[in-house]
This record gives C-alpha cells, structure tokens and sequence, in this order.
C-alpha cells in the first residue's frame, strides 16, 4: 500500500503550508496532488508555489483570476497587481498551463480531483441536499477521460467533508491556509481552534492500479502559528480581513453562500 497526499487552497499562506509539508514529509509520503488557489490572500504566494514544484497541480478559481484577468472592480484589479509583481516569470508560465482536472486509479477507483467542479474552477458544490447535483460530479465532461469516477475529491469551499452516495465516493480536501466552517451559530458554536488548522487528505492504496484492493481515506488537521504568519504579512493590504479568516474561521464573504447552500444546512442565526 501506497499513500499520497492531497492539498488545496493554500492561499498565499507560508506558514500553513510549511507545517503540511512537514507532516507529509514525516509521513515519507512523496507525491502530493494540490487541487488549486495556491495563490490569493495571502502574502507569500511566489513562495507557496516554489515549495510545490514538484507536485501535480490543477487549476483554481484564483489562478483563473490572475491568467485571465477578471477584474470587475478597481479593487480586483489592485489584487491583480500585486500578484503579477509578486510572482516569478516561471511561476506565472506553470499557472498558465494547468489542467482543470487530474485522474488516476487507485485500488481499482478511477479517482477524479478539480478545484470547484469539473466544469469550471468557479462553482461551488454547495447544495448538498441536490443528489443530482452531486451525481453529475461523477459523469464524464470534456475536461475528464469517458469514463464515470468512482471517488470525486474537490475543494473551494476550504471545509474537509465525506459523503457516500451510488457507491461512489465524494471528498472535500479542505483547505491548508485558510480554513473555516459556512455553518456557524454563535450560540452553538464549538472551539474555533477545531477548525482555524491546516488541513490535508491522505489516501492509501495501490496507486495507479485497476485491480480493486484496499484503500483508505485519512483527513488530517495540523495546528499551525497563525501569529507569526500574520506577523510576516504585514505588507498584505488586506491584513485585517486575512487575519479574521486565520483566526476566527469564518469567510469574509460568507453572506453570499446564504443564498446557495442548502438552506436545511445552513444556520441562518449565524449573523
């Protein structure tokens, strides 16, 4: 049995990323697949991408923004800026030529990895009450091979989550640098240190193989020291929104998903 390592949603967060490498590292696990948004937020992004050179890595919905450029505002376009001045020229070449989708087997899966969806790097997969919507993750698209998968894992919603559904299997990494929970109550909520951590998926098995075997799912969640990120990010001009996501958990556009995510799932006494 084999074990490779998923990450995504790193974000511009060194310190995160240092500690998950570390971890795998420790794990003597070799090949890391990363599902995406590398860069954004964060400070160190240039830094981030240095680090995963050798990992085999899809497209996310950040690197789509900077290689396309969608900017629909004079902020966007500042973000825009300080991203092209901070990353390296063959940086910039590696994020241009992403696939949006990564397949190989596993114990006899053929498992499925993209950042959002395998249509776009965008939509979330939010409403999971909507079986059909989640089945559809599954199905061949012009960005996959013809073939249905049998273990979908994705990301985005920076939120590490399991469901099992049609005998297949569906995975969300959750995030390595910027973490946090859509259903929050103030009232009902736990310890924020159980979800502000630097989260990864491990998967064992036989890798590359089409005979069925064992396999095996592991979500891990590191502590990692959010005050010296901050610290080192005191250049980033959107150090106070950065730092409430680090420390408190909670997406600074978390209003917009009140009207997409499922409204059994979500707890409208958040706010």
């Amino acid at each position: 049995m084999e074990k490779i390592a998923v990450i995504s949603d790193i974000h511009g967060n060194y310190r995160a990323l240092k500690k998950v490498l570390s971890d795998i590292k420790k794990r003597g696990i070799e090949n890391i697949y990363c599902l995406g948004d590398v860069i954004g937020k964060g400070s160190r992004p240039n830094e981030c991408l240095d680090l995963l050179k050798d990992a085999v890595m899809v497209y996310g919905n950040w690197e789509d923004f900077f290689n396309n450029k969608i900017c629909s505002s004079d902020f966007a376009l500042e973000r825009h800026k300080l991203l092209d001045e901070k990353l390296s020229l063959e940086n910039k070449v590696r994020l241009k030529n992403l696939p949006l989708c990564y397949e190989l087997y596993i114990s006899g899966r053929l498992v499925r990895m993209f950042h959002a969806n395998p249509h776009n790097a965008w939509d979330s997969i939010l409403s999971i009450d909507r079986l059909d919507k989640l089945y559809e993750q599954f199905l061949p698209t012009k960005n996959t091979s013809d073939k249905m998968a049998d273990v979908v894992i994705y990301a985005h919603t920076h939120a590490q989550a399991l469901l099992r559904l049609y005998n297949r299997v569906l995975i969300n990494v959750g995030s390595v640098g910027n973490a946090f929970d859509i259903i929050r109550n103030r009232k009902k909520d736990g310890d924020v240190k159980n979800t502000t951590t630097a989260n990864y998926l491990i998967i064992e098995g036989v890798i590359n193989s089409k005979k069925h075997a064992d396999i095996r799912f592991e979500f891990v969640s590191l502590d990692y020291d959010i005050n010296l990120e901050l610290e080192e990010s005191k250049d980033n001009p959107e150090l106070d929104n950065y730092a409430k996501e680090l420390l408190m958990g909670e997406f600074r556009n978390v209003g917009k998903y009140q009207n997409n995510f499922a409204s059994s799932y979500y707890d409208i006494n958040h706010l």
